[in-house]
């Protein structure tokens, strides 16, 4: 580790060995934070034992590894109201980690961030031929059923100002005429779900719905991007674990 020359070496160890915990997917055991940090196993054990007091870090499910603690999400709400996010990712992941294996189909929830629909959370099918979903990966609003679902649950003159900035098409399917995207986003409001049919790249269609705060508004998008045409059966299964995900 390289701490800072006037830095506090038991801060610099803490933020570490949090890093090392944040970075592991499910979760670390203290030998291996011992071995990652290259810290004597006292040391680590008794930063471990303070951390988990204060609820920063957690066994996971009660055994020998650790994991970020729920402490960290009531700080992250001091943060920002954006920062809310990380609630919903941590409701999402179980709920959409079950949904993939049911289905065999990747799910993307993805949150508005301007003009543009930002991926928040990816939860991958375990099939051989998995659609790679990349987090932080971004798209104008637009452009897919995510976008498209985000836009229908704006005001009037969101929408208004959203198409004066311009429509460019991502493939020769992407809407570019103000009046029918205005068209199709009523339809969408209706209907309560969206879909992507080879907007955002050929070959890719996509079921979206969305997920509500408790004031009604509009916070994120649950889909589902496949790959290819769905037989009617195919395209039910998929249409319902998307429509029925995340309660809002």
């Amino acid at each position: 580790m390289i701490e800072p020359k006037h830095g506090s070496p038991v801060v610099e160890k803490t933020a570490h060995l949090l890093e090392a915990v944040a970075d592991a997917k499910t979760g670390i055991s203290l030998g291996a934070l011992v071995d990652r940090l290259g810290v004597p196993r006292s040391t680590v054990y008794r930063i471990l034992n303070s951390l988990t007091a204060h609820g920063l870090v957690a066994r996971v499910n009660g055994g020998a590894s650790y994991e970020l603690g729920p402490k960290f999400v009531e700080l992250a709400r001091r943060i920002s109201p954006g920062a809310d996010r990380v609630t919903l990712i941590e409701a999402a992941r179980p709920i959409l980690a079950a949904a993939a294996d049911r289905i065999y189909e990747s799910f993307r929830l993805a949150a508005p961030e301007g003009n543009e629909m930002m991926t928040i959370f990816a939860a991958s099918s375990p099939g051989d031929y998995a659609l790679f979903i990349k987090v932080g990966g971004r798209s104008r609003k637009h452009v897919g059923a995510a976008g498209k679902l985000a836009l229908a649950y704006s005001d009037y003159n969101e929408i208004e100002a959203y198409c004066a900035g311009g429509l460019e098409a991502r493939t020769p399917y992407t809407i570019t005429d103000p009046e029918t995207l205005k068209e199709a986003l009523v339809e969408i409001r209706r209907n309560g779900s969206a879909e992507d049919n080879q907007e955002s790249n050929l070959g890719l269609r996509a079921f979206a719905a969305p997920v509500f705060d408790t004031g009604g508004r509009l916070i994120a998008t649950i889909s589902v991007p496949f790959i290819g045409e769905a037989t009617p059966e195919r395209a039910r299964s998929i249409r319902r674990e998307v429509v029925e995900g995340l309660p809002c």
